[in-house]
């Protein structure tokens, strides 16, 4: 390269960064205008709809998983003139399709390095993991029948039948069907099947060539330093070697478990974040679970102790309840992991909805303190914030109450109130019970598209004279862009956010698609109740 073509180089590099930082602004505008049209189309708008074994299957997923598909077909079969050739080729894809896979010991980890929800997390973990098989399968296939025979005592050939048989069965293992009697088991066979499959995988490579073998390695490096870095982060976090490890403490009420974890060490933990939590001594296989709880405490600094609000079910949880009945309720010695997840941002919003079915109020109840703490120190913007909460007995909601009521008696700046609780329960005895002045009972399932429609249009906000509002408010009456004594109606973010049932989660999306462009946002919590 001579000095005028590096000249070249220079002055064009400078003069298209200038063009693209005086083209931010409009980009952002842009930005902003193809936003709601690309979520109301793509990613609100089902192809197709949940079922017990599929779905949903929104168009920019399925677009997303066609475009992978595309990328590995073209990879296996671009330029290659046998087929041999593309099954030599498809079996180095499948590996290399594995990294991802075996990045580490737990996917909340990996999420968090990622930025991404648990949620979205397992979907490529299933997506990448689909395509891993395939392409295996296609190679074993495709060398069974090439060959004129396809001798199993040769451990090449063994070892891949092996290999493809342990990625089939974690493949078959993992729909509804088998994964949800029982998911301890389906998790442990799971993690044995996959390092079955590396192990053979590993015996059916040939030893004389560094590549594709160099992948697994790759691969098993990855997993033992994701290990090293999660051991150490849990043992720091734990109070190892310096203090005594943390415990916790288990209550019940109403068939709800109350767990306290002491922590040894101030965490800082946000809103809607989740532990992984680990207790050896509740039965003879504890020891071997590990479980996500969403942490239910919220303070501005650093906590000294965790807080969770556990729906018994199956496992663990059982005897967690089994156990706080029995009066085994202190000091147990507990593990954890995390805060993982993502908190949702609310600072910036002025109508705040929460939907919540069943134990999914635990999950909400954080958003709620932030939001109330905020508001009396005059650091959100919130003016509204409704609390729907559907339920199939009256149990729960008795078992919740304390938690409840301690958001409600923070939420008295100005001798008012911005919380406002909206309950409905299936159950036939509600009208039997009373929850005070601050919160409305009604029978029945709760019509969330008539909620979500009343929030929009800023019916139920608190209208207030311009004169005894905020100092920004005022400015615009000085400039005469509105007149002083007008009433005010909702003019800020609607922020959803949700911890229910499919069903409700589907009716919420199907109501915001419509709304996207009255400054509505829609939030799934990590933790959704079954």
């Amino acid at each position: 390269m001579d000095i005028s073509q590096a000249y070249a180089i220079v002055i064009g590099g400078s003069f298209f960064l200038i063009l693209l930082i005086n083209s931010l602004p409009l980009i952002a505008r842009l930005v902003r205008y193809l936003s709601p049209l690309i979520s109301k189309h793509l990613i609100y708008r089902y192809i197709l709809h949940r079922h017990w074994l599929l779905g949903p299957w929104s168009r920019a997923g399925v677009l997303v998983q066609l475009i992978y598909i595309a990328g590995n077909i073209f990879c296996f079969s671009f330029w290659v003139s046998t087929i041999s050739q593309a099954s030599l080729r498809a079996g180095t894809l499948s590996i290399i399709n594995l990294i991802p896979l075996f990045a580490g010991p737990h996917l909340s980890a990996l999420a968090d390095l990622l930025g991404v929800t648990l949620s979205t997390f397992r979907q490529i973990h299933r997506s990448v993991g689909v395509m891993a098989v395939l392409l295996a399968v296609f190679h074993v296939l495709v060398a069974v029948a090439l060959r004129p025979s396809f001798a199993l005592h040769l451990p090449q050939n063994l070892f891949a039948v092996i290999g493809v048989s342990s990625l089939c069965c974690v493949l078959l293992l993992s729909l509804p069907l088998f994964r949800r009697p029982a998911y301890e088991l389906f998790l442990r066979t799971h993690h044995a099947l996959a390092a079955l499959s590396a192990y053979a995988i590993w015996r059916h490579l040939p030893s004389d060539k560094l590549f594709p073998r160099c992948y697994l390695y790759i691969s098993a490096g990855l997993f033992l330093f994701m290990c090293t870095v999660q051991g150490g982060i849990i043992i720091y976090q734990n109070g190892f070697f310096r203090y005594s490890c943390a415990r916790a403490h288990i209550t019940h009420e109403y068939g709800a478990v109350r767990l306290r974890i002491q922590c040894q060490k101030p965490l800082d933990v946000k809103a809607g974040q989740y532990i992984n939590l680990w207790i050896p001594s509740v039965s003879f296989w504890s020891f071997m679970q590990s479980h996500p709880f969403v942490v239910i405490s919220w303070a501005e600094k650093p906590q000294d102790h965790l807080d969770l609000f556990i729906e018994p079910r199956r496992g663990l949880t059982r005897e967690l309840l089994s156990h706080a009945m029995n009066r085994h309720a202190t000091n147990h010695l507990v593990l954890f992991s995390g805060p993982h997840g993502k908190s949702v941002p609310v600072d910036d919003c002025e109508n705040i909805l929460m939907v919540a079915s069943g134990f999914g109020i635990a999950a909400q109840l954080p958003y709620l303190k932030q939001l109330i703490h905020g508001y009396n120190a005059h650091e959100v913007r919130a003016r509204r914030i409704h609390l729907v909460w559907q339920v199939r007995d009256i149990d729960v909601t008795i078992a919740a109450q304390p938690l409840l009521n301690g958001a409600l008696k923070e939420d008295t700046l100005d001798d008012g109130w911005i919380l406002a609780i909206s309950i409905y329960c299936e159950s036939s005895d509600i009208r039997n019970k009373s929850f005070g002045k601050r919160a409305n009972v009604y029978p029945g399932k709760a019509p969330v598209r008539d909620i979500l429609q009343a929030e929009v249009a800023g019916e139920h906000i608190e209208k207030k004279l311009v004169d005894n509002i905020d100092w920004d408010t005022k400015a615009l009456v000085e400039e005469g862009k509105l007149e002083s004594g007008r009433l005010t109606r909702r003019d800020g973010r609607l922020l959803v956010i949700v911890s229910g049932t499919e069903d409700i989660r589907d009716e919420l999306r199907s109501v915001v698609r419509d709304h996207l462009r009255d400054e509505v946002s829609f939030f799934e919590l990590d933790y959704q109740p079954s």
